[in-house]
């Protein structure tokens, strides 16, 4: 069930194995205390350093047998998410800043300041969305200011996911899944492209320390059966802006404390 790392120990891969999953598909049930970011960073620690990360999944091809009895529904879940999910370092410790970083701050605020700036969403009530959507649309305009050099997010216009305002039309620009670059897209101009449901975003960028959170960055929670179930877009080191699951109102938030919060950056930054 383990594939060992290149110089690493079984001991180190079975570490670096539980954080991917935990990445991914969040915290392990049969865990019963929630590792500190320090702990957490100390188990990835021993993998490669970034300069010999590999440039795909090392676990894509792990699989589980179907009647092995040991395997948990935490690890099967697990198993499946690795066939798309990025590889993950330690969580980054850096701040995020730079256009793109800026754009999705303003234009998450915009939208929780002005929903009438929303196209009808739930129920086709102007001003209400799904998270998932919300956070693709930020990501969306915060990708384009950086290939444009312009926010047209900030000055309020257009609609969000309209492609007349807002998001721009990609016809013929690089595109990069879940901001995971491949051979084909390696510019640094390339826009990042969110799948358009929770679970699956959830398995996008790069892990972030809660103490480095920046603006842009995802934020994923209250997980079940393994997936996450909520998702935000962070304004600031202790803000975020999410959609209301009673009402489908976007809202600002206070950033989620529980310990199954995580956090994914998938905006390329200055930093």
């Amino acid at each position: 069930m383990l594939m060992t790392l290149a110089g690493n120990t079984s001991t180190s891969s079975t570490a670096d194995l539980h954080y991917q999953c935990d990445s991914a598909v969040g915290p392990d049930p049969a865990v019963t205390t929630t590792p500190s970011s320090a702990t957490t960073s100390r188990r990835a620690a021993d993998t490669l350093p970034e300069s010999e990360a590999p440039t795909t999944n090392p676990y894509a091809e792990w699989t589980i047998a179907p009647d092995d009895t040991d395997a948990s529904n935490w690890q099967r879940s697990c198993a499946s998410a690795m066939r798309s999910a990025s590889w993950q370092l330690p969580p980054l410790q850096t701040v995020n800043s730079g256009l793109a970083v800026e754009c999705a701050r303003q234009f998450a605020l915009a939208v929780a300041r002005n929903p009438a700036t929303l196209e009808p969403g739930r129920n086709g009530s102007p001003g209400t969305a799904d998270a998932a959507t919300l956070t693709k649309s930020v990501i969306d305009a915060a990708s384009d200011a950086a290939m444009t050099g312009q926010c047209l997010a900030a000055a309020g216009t257009g609609t969000v996911g309209s492609s007349s305002g807002a998001a721009i039309p990609r016809t013929g620009s690089a595109q990069v899944a879940c901001g995971r670059p491949s051979s084909s897209t390696t510019t640094a101009r390339s826009a990042v492209v969110l799948p358009s449901d929770i679970a699956a975003q959830g398995v996008c960028g790069q892990r972030v320390d809660t103490a480095a959170i920046s603006p842009g960055d995802l934020v994923f929670w209250d997980y079940r059966s393994n997936a996450p179930t909520r998702v935000g877009i962070a304004v600031d080191a202790t803000q975020i802006v999410t959609v209301d699951p009673d009402s489908g109102q976007v809202v600002e938030q206070v950033l989620p404390t529980r310990g199954d919060v995580r956090v994914k950056r998938v905006l390329k930054g200055d930093s």
